[in-house]
């Protein structure tokens, strides 16, 4: 990776004072740090994405950079101890994968795209001090992913239907998260006609808000909590594209406002 900046957990790297760099010496050593994380993945059923246990996994981006302190921000060149523990707290993380970004050298900026990951570091030590960190990034899927996108869709007796292009590079279905809001009583039908699904929830109100994560297959209401399930088809409503067609045209039978939110796949590397 050649690259001017990183960001980690929305924090960049400059703002504690580490710039990018490329060591070149044979008398470098890179030793272990102490703190190597592993992670068991299981596969979101019908997703491309890992979700963490505890170890390995194939199938996912990998890259390696160093970085070093930037001699214009920072008095000292080499990492104390006290640094080593900062940058192990900060980057060096076991509570699963985390939002990693990237700044390209000529691009002048952060790419709309992220990856989800996570990082270890080792130490490049040369003559018995710290002058650099390696850091490896391996993330959870092929691929990166957009910024998350949002469309709003009003659907009445008038306007029933809503046409939504998909912008995602991979071909197929994602599962975005949709929040319903009630305009009428009755049993409310969705349906995405590009891929076929429709979801049933019997017994709405109106004004109840309901909560469809569908890439965690979970179904929450405002009004009837958990027992919303028991109304439910299990059809979870997705977002796809096919080669040819990019177009989802979502339809309700009940008036309702959809608000759709997803992260498309951006096919990018490290």
């Amino acid at each position: 990776m050649i690259l001017s900046d990183f960001e980690w957990c929305g924090q960049s790297g400059s703002l504690f004072g580490l710039l990018p760099c490329n060591f070149d010496s044979p008398a470098l050593e890179a030793n272990e740090n102490g703190a190597t994380l592993e992670f068991t993945t299981v596969r979101v059923p019908g997703s491309d994405r890992q979700r963490p246990l505890s170890g390995r996994y194939a199938e996912a981006l990998t890259g390696t950079f160093q970085v070093c302190k930037n001699p214009k921000t920072t008095p000292a060149p080499f990492f104390t101890t006290e640094d080593i523990r900062f940058f192990n707290r900060w980057l060096n993380r076991r509570d699963g994968y985390h939002t990693f970004k990237i700044c390209i050298k000529g691009d002048g900026g952060y790419p709309e795209y992220y990856f989800r990951a996570f990082l270890n570091l080792k130490k490049l030590e040369l003559g018995g001090r710290v002058v650099g960190l390696e850091i490896t990034v391996t993330t959870n899927s092929p691929y990166a992913y957009f910024e998350p996108k949002t469309a709003v869709m009003h659907l009445t007796a008038n306007t029933p239907r809503y046409t939504y292009t998909d912008v995602s590079d991979e071909v197929g279905c994602l599962y975005p998260t949709f929040t319903i809001q009630c305009d009428a009583s009755g049993d409310l039908v969705l349906q995405n006609s590009l891929s076929g699904i429709k979801s049933r929830i019997e017994g709405c109100s109106p004004g109840e808000i309901l909560t469809m994560d569908s890439e965690h297959r979970i179904l929450s209401s405002s009004l009837r909590k958990d027992a919303v399930m028991k109304s439910f088809n299990f059809g979870w409503l997705d977002i796809m594209n096919t080669y040819e067609d990019r177009r989802n045209i979502y339809s309700a039978n009940l008036p309702c406002t959809v608000t759709m939110t997803y992260s498309p796949i951006a096919k990018v590397g490290l």
